[in-house]
């Protein structure tokens, strides 16, 4: 009987044993398989928009300026020169309006020989070009002004020798403003009824007259603006063709006097004398008032929905504030840089 209780023990004893061997190899086995992939967990929810917070602000193109190495080696002077003193960068107006804007592509001002006198806006590539010949003719034309004494402008107060390059820079300002006009009516798709030659002229106008350089007075002002209306009368002995008449630009004399009736008409009583002297018709300056203020305020409210953020403002607060501008030159010129302040904190 005992033998058999000991018997019965070894065998649930060897199952035991075998069971746990088994087991083991189960396990073993099984951790030897390949594994499924492991899932990985569900990604975190995104936040649900806000609709109160306001969208990302964009950075301002800016302009951008190349100055290329002329072939003509009669040009090799100026270009040098050109380059060595930054000379795009530097124009009041368009420094003022670098980064004012925002643009949905930079413009580039390029200064080049063109093989003659010359300055344009390419809508293709953005461009605003400025031909190293248009500084040659501009310097000679000078010379001849200065040649009298500025006694075709009545400009007696500025020395003979610092005429010719008064006249090159003022007239070199309205140029490339005047392009800079074009290139914002493309950029911009602003809407422009009548030639839009004489629109950009009013803008080149508005700016010069209302921005200008730092430390510029309002009879600076005005002496740059004539200088630079002068240069149409060079033109107005050769544009007698049919060719001039059917030109997308105004005649040489139109243009000069559309330019002195903006003057005249943005202050009647500081330029009374333009109508003295015959540089305006009584019978045009008549109605120059209206055509100055229509002209500025188009511009204005033109411009006015693409200014950076930094400057954001209302059509009537950059009026305003293009007032307040002018008011503090008085006659000493601007106290301040020419900067525009921007309407709110940045």
């Amino acid at each position: 009987m005992l033998g058999r209780i000991l018997a019965g023990l070894m065998l649930v004893l060897v199952g035991v044993v075998v069971g746990a061997w088994g087991y083991a190899t189960a396990v073993a086995d099984a951790a030897d398989a390949p594994q499924p992939p492991a899932v990985p967990p569900p990604p975190p929810a995104a936040p649900e928009p806000d609709p109160a917070a306001e969208p990302p602000t964009p950075d301002p193109v800016n302009f951008t300026y190349r100055y290329l190495d002329p072939l003509d080696p009669a040009m090799a002077a100026t270009a040098a020169r050109v380059r060595e003193e930054d000379l795009l960068r530097r124009l009041p107006e368009v420094k003022w309006l670098d980064g004012l804007l925002l643009l949905p592509a930079p413009v580039t001002y390029v200064a080049t020989a063109c093989g003659k006198p010359d300055a344009y806006y390419l809508p293709a590539k953005r461009e605003v070009v400025l031909c190293y010949e248009t500084l040659h003719a501009l310097y000679a034309q000078g010379e001849q002004l200065a040649a009298t004494g500025g006694s075709a402008l009545e400009l007696p107060d500025i020395p003979a020798d610092q005429l010719a390059e008064r006249y090159v820079w003022a007239n070199l300002r309205f140029i490339v403003a005047h392009e800079t006009g074009h290139a914002l009516i493309d950029l911009l798709d602003l809407p422009i009824t009548g030639r839009e030659e004489d629109a950009v002229d009013q803008f080149a106008t508005a700016l010069m007259q209302r921005i200008g350089g730092e430390d510029e007075s309002p009879r600076e002002v005005a002496q740059n603006l004539r200088m630079a209306s002068h240069s149409f009368l060079a033109e107005a002995a050769t544009d007698v063709s049919l060719q001039a008449y059917a030109d997308m630009h105004s005649l040489g004399l139109q243009r000069y006097f559309n330019l002195q009736c903006l003057l005249y008409g943005s202050d009647p009583e500081r330029f009374a004398d333009m109508v003295d002297r015959g540089d305006l018709p009584e019978s045009r300056a008549k109605t120059c008032p209206a055509e100055a203020q229509r002209a500025n305020d188009a511009w204005v409210r033109l411009l006015a929905p693409h200014l950076a953020p930094a400057y954001e403002m209302t059509a009537e607060e950059a009026e305003a504030w293009l007032q307040g501008r002018a008011r503090s030159r008085g006659e000493n010129g601007v106290p301040a840089a020419v900067e525009p302040t921007p309407a709110k904190p940045l």
